[in-house]
């Protein structure tokens, strides 16, 4: 899912096109993001990070405007940006990933 600033003024994940995205190195949603912007023909930049702390920071501090992980993760994540308020998960679903326990 994506989260960005309430003043970007976006309704949609397709009013995403020329975003710069802040995301985890080494996860689905980096592939889920380039597939998403490759399907509907739009341009991203993507600025990303190792860790999740440092992405969550870069976005806070707008180093890019524009935040994906997975949507349930961005509820989280919102909670502990310096104005939960002022910042929007877009409803639509961009992947459909399973998520649930793992047994080894």
């Amino acid at each position: 899912g994506f989260m960005l600033p309430r003043a970007r003024n976006k309704e949609t994940s397709l009013d995403l096109d020329g975003s710069k995205v802040c995301v985890q190195a080494g996860t689905t949603t980096l592939l889920n993001v380039a597939d998403y912007f490759r399907a509907n023909n739009m341009k991203y930049e993507e600025v990303k990070f190792d860790k999740l702390d440092d992405v969550v920071k870069a976005y806070d501090t707008g180093k890019c405007d524009t935040l994906s992980a997975d949507v349930s993760q961005l509820y989280a994540l919102r909670l502990n940006l310096i104005q939960p308020s002022d910042h929007v998960i877009l409803p639509d679903v961009i992947s459909k990933e399973p998520l649930g326990p793992v047994v080894l």
